[in-house]
């Protein structure tokens, strides 16, 4: 967009203005967070789940601050610190070179994962300890799903992408990585949306290797990229 800084250049005060405005759907979501936990709190039993093993069994208990806690200060930490390094606070130059729009957005995804996962663990520790499995391999094969969408609008920067060797030397490997790691991401996340609803621990066998494969396809892809090139 025109009103956007160029991306590689500080933002001037102006756009800086704008950049804060554009905002407000990150501390929305934020809001949502911290408003949900207030909610949940009264209501939590002296003892709630805090963890669960692979059969989504609660194999540890912890105390109501836990579970209404932790996910909206990771998530308002993780927001914040990724904003300092995408508006050049922490100096990384890499981060100036993806569009302001885009790191937005990615932000804006993390966020709604983290979100995500927070009422499904609110929802089990509302319920005695019942951990809905479908429901936490969906909220990952979504956000997979969206990522996907993103993946070939990203460039080389600090925090988010196919950060390896390859792609970093080279940004026509790191732009054809990530055009087929958005392929892969899209298609792999619908793929194993019906896994989900497989017996535990079943569901989290191959959820676990479909993801290790999701992200395994575009590292090869770009070692063997730079090993065509390098011949």
């Amino acid at each position: 967009m025109a009103d956007e800084p160029v991306p590689g250049t500080v933002p001037t005060p102006a756009e800086r203005k704008r950049e804060v405005a554009r905002e407000w759907p990150a501390w929305l979501i934020l809001t949502v967070l911290w408003g949900a936990s207030v909610l949940a709190f009264p209501r939590l039993p002296g003892r709630v789940p805090v963890h669960w093993n692979l059969q989504g069994q609660v194999d540890r208990w912890g105390s109501p601050w836990e579970a209404t806690v932790l996910a909206p200060a990771l998530a308002t930490g993780i927001y914040l610190f990724i904003l300092a390094i995408d508006w050049g606070g922490l100096d990384f130059r890499a981060a100036r070179a993806m569009s302001v729009a885009t790191a937005r957005q990615v932000r804006m995804l993390i966020l709604l994962f983290i979100g995500a996962l927070h009422a499904v663990i609110l929802g089990a520790a509302l319920e005695g300890g019942t951990l809905r499995g479908a429901m936490l391999w969906a909220c990952i094969d979504g956000f997979l799903i969206l990522l996907g969408n993103l993946m070939p609008r990203l460039e080389p920067n600090a925090w988010v992408g196919i950060r390896i060797p390859p792609t970093l030397e080279n940004r026509d490997i790191w732009k054809r990585t990530h055009r087929l790691a958005g392929r892969v991401f899209v298609l792999g996340g619908l793929a194993l949306l019906p896994a989900c609803l497989l017996p535990e621990p079943f569901a989290m066998v191959v959820s676990f290797a479909g993801l290790v494969a999701l992200f395994l396809v575009p590292t090869v892809y770009a070692y063997r990229l730079r090993a065509a090139l390098t011949r």
